[in-house]
């Protein structure tokens, strides 16, 4: 609902930096820019917002995930408007077409989201779309993915001197730190901290005595295990206390936040690095993604140079 108002926000927005329209000009027809031979008005701006939240929630991402997406399309949105234009019409131009078949299995996808068609329509129909629209956009979309790999992401090639190159000057980023892998009991602090510490030492007495760690896991701890810890994974108060154990050693009762921990170191693993075959792949896609955005950004700042745009203020 939040994302919802704040679409609306920028429509209206919009609406009051062209108010010099009357106002149901301003509402619908509007030209905001104009591509090539093509106008883009207020209301396709404003739809194709509601096109970008009607995807990202039939993808099934997260609100928080989905606000920060349209947060950033507030501000962009009119730019990523023009440029898929552009891209679009390099497809057109270049007579790439999309499969029809292609386009009826991704609204199948889409539709497989919703109970049953009706609500996926009255998806649709909330943001202000139909199925036509739905269809033209997913068509755009594919022409526009298909455009950038073949004239971007194909030609991009990565040397196998560069990857090289890359391990030597960064050999620091492929080394695992130490870690230890952890058995704990965690005694909560509830409504009584103190009697909560003693509970938490009545445990560690026992472990002292001779009751197994398993044991009393089962009997004290009110958490999960905690398991493989980096260092410089957590706080520097219980790295003091956890990486100086030996394996099998216990540590003495330890208040964080919220409660009382014991722990077991069950192993300890040692600084390791990658080799420079284990880190071929990983350099590999790093290289590649960095040259293809730097590659995208310059093919489409030539776009828009043979192009016609004009962003009307």
């Amino acid at each position: 609902m939040r994302t919802r108002t704040k679409i609306l926000g920028l429509f209206l927005a919009l609406t009051l930096i062209w108010g010099s329209f009357p106002l149901a000009l301003a509402a619908d027809d509007a030209i905001v820019a104009v591509v090539n031979d093509q106008i883009i008005t207020l209301r396709e701006l404003h739809d194709y917002l509601n096109a970008v939240y009607f995807q990202l929630t039939s993808e099934g991402r997260s609100p928080e995930e989905i606000e920060k997406i349209m947060l950033d399309y507030e501000i962009n949105g009119l730019d990523q408007l023009i440029d898929d234009k552009l891209l679009v019409d390099e497809a057109n131009r270049k007579g790439l077409e999309i499969r029809p078949k292609a386009i009826e299995e991704r609204i199948s996808a889409v539709k497989s989201k919703y109970p049953t068609e009706q609500e996926f329509l009255d998806a649709l129909a909330s943001d202000g779309l139909t199925l036509t629209d739905l269809r033209n956009k997913i068509t755009d979309q594919y022409k526009a993915k298909y455009i950038v790999e073949m004239e971007v992401r194909r030609k991009i090639y990565v040397n196998p001197q560069e990857v090289t190159d890359y391990y030597r000057e960064h050999a620091q980023e492929f080394q695992e730190p130490e870690r230890v892998e952890l058995d704990s009991i965690f005694v909560a602090s509830g409504e009584d901290p103190g009697r909560s510490r003693l509970r938490a030492e009545d445990a560690l007495k026992r472990l002292k005595e001779g009751l197994s760690f398993e044991e009393a896991v089962k009997e004290f701890s009110e958490g999960p295990s905690i398991g493989v810890v980096k260092k410089g994974q957590v706080l520097p108060s219980l790295e003091e206390v956890i990486f100086p154990l030996k394996e099998g050693e216990t540590s003495s009762v330890v208040e964080v936040e919220g409660g009382f921990y014991i722990f077991r170191v069950k192993k300890k693993i040692p600084t390791e690095g990658k080799t420079l075959p284990e880190a071929k792949a990983d350099i590999y896609n790093r290289l590649f993604e960095r040259k293809f955005r730097q590659t995208l950004k310059s093919w489409m700042e030539n776009l828009r140079k043979n192009a016609y745009v004009e962003i009307k203020t």
